[in-house]
């Protein structure tokens, strides 16, 4: 605002100076015109010897014993009052004086005299001061040897730019005035949205994000955001940071919540096995019968068995995790796995043991099929999906494992398919299917000693070689479908 201030201070004084200057050329110009019209009214005019009736007698100042201007003279017809008049013969001054306003007849002094001498006689006008009586623009003709001289007064013309200077200057001074007054109100209601905007900001800030509270409602409202095209686009990026951090708290207390869930969860899995090997222990201890002692060793390996199969499987969740997070879901190892090897070796294994079930390969490229990651990972995605269908599904249940290329020349994938024509998935399972501990059927689950960790293993993996997994389930027929980018 102070720029603009003075800026337009700057203008006016531009402007003022411009227009005072042209203006007195004007009048200036004007001024000598009436100048030159008095001038040839002057040249001819004789005079007289003494100082006629009327004439100053010395006591107003003028030299009262010298030729004084008769009234002829000086009031010749057209000269204004106060026109100087002064003729000079051989450099010495024959008449010398003027008419006041009321007809009174004054001479000049020695001095007034020898600045008008001083004029030259080309005809163009001069300014000069005869002290006193101020500042005159006066003009000299020559005429066989005398020197004609008449002088008009500026001060009228200095008053009026004087008064047209104070116009100049008030003008300035009030339309400063006036112009800080309406940029003062403009700018504070151009700043009123983003007062707004501030206020929405300080609303966040008052928010207790330590303790949960996530819901950040606050928004600049969409009046605010069109108000101008500047706090418009602060608004606007206020609003998006705002829902970008909402985001990113509400992910992060699910994920607070999932992390409180993984370790009951996981305690609760590895609570029951340690009671277990701590019972059978203690039976151990009390009993002296071999034959129930080495049973309970046996009880004892096997749950040891199972809470190491529970903890390799965190850990590799949590290394799953960590590559996702560091590389962008990048598989530890970079190798050429033959996947065709992989899901005939799991096939044959799930027939040894679940033997009730009727397996089913399905292959229909004669060449392997290659995929590129980690062969550890991937087998135990194949032998994850199988140990599923077999443990969920009931006796007699078929199952069809099937792979094939798939996907276009320039995007070639792999396709695994694990497919049965069991029971259904519970649709309420569905939505946490692939999380950890999720499991389908608890009693079943709990017989045959799942953790409810294989799917998420499975998700994990595939994802982890930019791979994706889903599953479609109805009466008859239930698929896990893997597609893997073919090496």
């Amino acid at each position: 605002m102070t720029a603009v201030a003075l800026l337009l201070v700057a203008t006016n004084v531009v402007v003022g100076t411009v227009t005072v200057v042209t203006f007195r050329e004007y009048l200036v110009g004007r001024l000598d015109a009436e100048l030159a019209t008095s001038a040839n009214r002057t040249v001819g005019v004789g005079e007289r010897e003494g100082p006629p009736p009327g004439a100053s007698d010395g006591s107003d100042g003028s030299d009262g014993d010298g030729p004084d201007p008769d009234n002829t003279f000086i009031g010749a017809p057209g000269q204004a009052a106060g026109t100087v008049v002064a003729v000079f013969r051989s450099g010495a001054a024959e008449l010398a004086g003027y008419t006041d306003s009321t007809g009174q007849q004054h001479a000049l002094t020695a001095a007034q005299e020898a600045t008008l001498a001083a004029v030259g006689s080309d005809g163009e006008p001069e300014t000069v001061d005869l002290g006193t009586l101020g500042t005159y623009r006066a003009q000299a003709i020559g005429d066989d040897g005398d020197v004609y001289v008449t002088a008009l007064p500026l001060g009228a013309l200095d008053s009026t730019i004087a008064r047209l200077v104070a116009v100049f200057g008030g003008v300035t001074l009030l339309g400063l005035l006036v112009a800080a007054w309406a940029l003062a109100l403009l700018v504070r209601r151009a700043l009123r949205p983003l007062e707004h905007v501030a206020g929405v900001a300080s609303d966040v800030t008052d928010l207790d994000l330590e303790r949960g509270d996530t819901d950040i409602t606050a928004r600049v409202a969409p009046a605010d955001l069109s108000a101008n095209r500047e706090v418009g686009q602060v608004g606007a990026a206020l609003n998006r940071l705002l829902g970008h951090v909402g985001r990113a708290l509400t992910v992060r207390r699910e994920a607070e919540a999932g992390m409180r869930t993984f370790v009951a969860d996981a305690s609760h899995e590895l609570r029951t096995p340690i009671a277990t090997v701590r019972a059978y222990a203690e039976l151990s201890a009390s009993s002296r019968d071999l034959d129930a002692v080495h049973a309970n060793v046996e009880r004892i390996a096997t749950e040891a068995v199972r809470m190491g199969d529970l903890v390799e499987e965190l850990l590799l969740l949590a290394r799953l995790d960590a590559g996702a997070l560091a590389d962008g879901s990048a598989p530890t190892v970079d190798e050429p796995v033959d996947l065709t090897s992989l899901v005939v070796e799991a096939t044959m294994d799930a027939r040894a043991t679940a033997p009730a079930h009727r397996w089913t390969l399905q292959v229909v490229d004669d060449h392997p099929v290659t995929v590129r990651g980690d062969v550890g990972q991937l087998r135990r995605v194949v032998r994850n999906l199988l140990a599923n269908a077999s443990t969920h599904t009931p006796d007699g249940t078929a199952v069809v494992v099937s792979l094939q290329r798939s996907g276009s020349a320039t995007a070639p994938t792999v396709r695994l398919v694990v497919a049965n024509d069991g029971p259904p998935i519970d649709t309420a399972v569905l939505p946490t299917l692939f999380d950890r501990f999720t499991r389908g059927e608890a009693s079943r689950s709990r017989e045959h000693g799942t953790s409810g960790l294989g799917l998420a293993i499975v998700r994990a993996v595939v994802e982890a070689h930019g791979g994706t997994i889903r599953v479609a389930t109805g009466p008859g027929r239930t698929a896990f479908t893997v597609d893997l980018p073919a090496d």
